[in-house]
């Protein structure tokens, strides 16, 4: 008796689990680009970006004549990011209160709600795909918002690059000694 109810609270569980969507995207909305710049975009092919600044390895761009505008929000900023020369992510940026709600209505509306997560001070929601991650926040206290999204492709190549270096970097100490 205990074998079948063990069975069917494990049939139960695996059926709920794969029910679960962690994916937080409508059905076929997500996005494998950002305004029109494909992930793994050679920067050299692109016109109009103006270099802004170098972290960690990574060079920020910036759009000349950008259109800081989505939806009903009013962008602070919109940084491109590009790793080997290849674009990996971005980085847009509101302030104030009515900006942030005019960008979240923007996102859910082409993206769906993702998953939210947070606490009473910051308002969170991640999507996790396939191609693109993405991660929408707001803060309470300093009223910024921000919308965050990577290729998870070149992500996974960037923590490979920096495992392979940490490897080579242990290596180079240990055969210097301690």
């Amino acid at each position: 008796m205990k074998k079948i109810w063990l069975m069917g609270l494990t049939i139960l569980i695996v059926g709920l689990w794969s029910n679960l969507s962690f994916a937080g995207y409508k059905p076929g909305s997500e996005p494998d680009e950002f305004r029109g710049i494909k992930w793994g975009t050679d920067i050299k092919t692109l016109k109009g970006m103006k270099y802004f600044l170098t972290y960690r390895g990574i060079k920020v761009y910036k759009r000349k004549n950008e259109d800081l505008r989505i939806g009903g929000a009013k962008l602070e900023n919109i940084g491109y990011s590009f790793w080997g020369g290849k674009f990996c992510n971005v980085l847009v940026t509101t302030k104030g209160y009515t900006n942030w709600t005019g960008l979240k209505e923007a996102v859910f509306e082409k993206l769906g709600k993702g998953n939210q997560f947070g606490d009473q001070f910051i308002e969170n929601y991640d999507w996790f795909g396939d191609i693109t991650g993405m991660s929408l926040e707001y803060n309470e206290f300093s009223e910024k918002g921000k919308l965050f999204m990577y290729s998870e492709e070149i992500t996974k190549q960037i923590k490979a690059y920096k495992k392979e270096k940490a490897k080579e970097k242990a290596k180079e100490g240990a055969e210097e000694g301690f």
